[in-house]
């Protein structure tokens, strides 16, 4: 499959911040908004592999990065071309550490 830019998706960050009984609170912050990528669902022997490293993974997602915009394994994407669907980031393999080229193995949540 080409590695092309199919997608383009925000790239989200879970509020960080706590309530008095630590419960999560506010809003999320957006990390990338449009961003470029190309999403693949796995399957067979792929999604085999890819669950080694991490058990929900689903989909394959490549897409160029930037060293400003690092994106966090509890980050997620939605948005733009995949409208409302969550895909929650579980591996970023950035093979050469510098931020630039990415692939993310994702879950996706599903219901309500």
């Amino acid at each position: 499959m080409s590695d092309a830019p199919r997608h383009s998706v925000n790239v989200m960050r879970p509020t960080e911040a706590a309530g008095s009984r630590g419960q999560t609170q506010g809003q999320p912050t957006t990390v990338w908004e449009g961003w470029q990528c190309s999403i693949e669902t796995l399957s067979g022997r792929e999604i085999e592999q890819a669950r080694t490293v991490f058990a929900e993974a689903v989909h394959r997602v490549k897409g160029s990065g930037d060293p400003s915009k690092r994106f966090k394994e509890r980050d997620y994407l939605t948005g733009g071309s995949i409208g409302e669907r969550i895909l929650n980031i579980g591996f970023i393999n950035d093979k050469q550490q510098n931020g630039l080229k990415l692939l993310l193995l994702c879950g996706e949540r599903t219901g309500g």
